[in-house]
Formats: C-alpha cells, sequence, structure tokens
C-alpha cells in the first residue's frame, strides 16, 4: 500500500469528490493531480482499478477489491 501525507494533495481531492462521487473518477483525479510530484508515483497505480472509496475525517483510501492500494492523509494541525 501506498502512503501520501499532503494537505494540499488531501484539499484537491476532497474538493473534487463533492461534486464527483465515484471512486474511479476520483482516483484518476489523484493520479493527474499527482503528475507533476512522478517520484510519489508508481507505474503499478496507473493499472489499478479502484471500485471503492473510504474516507474518514483525514483520509481517504482506495481500494481494489479489498485490498487496500493507496491512503491519502492530511497533516495533523500543529
Amino acid at each position: 500500500m501506498k502512503r501520501i501525507v499532503s494537505n494540499e494533495y488531501y484539499d484537491a481531492v476532497q474538493g473534487y469528490f463533492i461534486d464527483h462521487k465515484e471512486p474511479s473518477r476520483v482516483y484518476a483525479f489523484l493520479l493527474n493531480t499527482l503528475w507533476t510530484d512522478k517520484y510519489k508515483l508508481s507505474e503499478r497505480m496507473f493499472y489499478e482499478r479502484v471500485d471503492t472509496l473510504e474516507i474518514e475525517e483525514d483520509s481517504m483510501r482506495f481500494y481494489t477489491g479489498t485490498e487496500c492500494i493507496l491512503e491519502l492523509s492530511s497533516q495533523p494541525e500543529k
């Protein structure tokens, strides 16, 4: 499982989710957003088919079946 901790990406994806509830579209948006930070992407991430998105107060988890492939979290406030 890949883990990304970033307020910037979390806020962008959360904003996109408001109008686009489909997990695969939200995942595709995240990949496109991360494109500028290529070091955070693995080639495998582009071939995953996300079908479930689990959202909590400060994190989003993307699943293919029962496997969590990516967790996106916001950084805790200091």
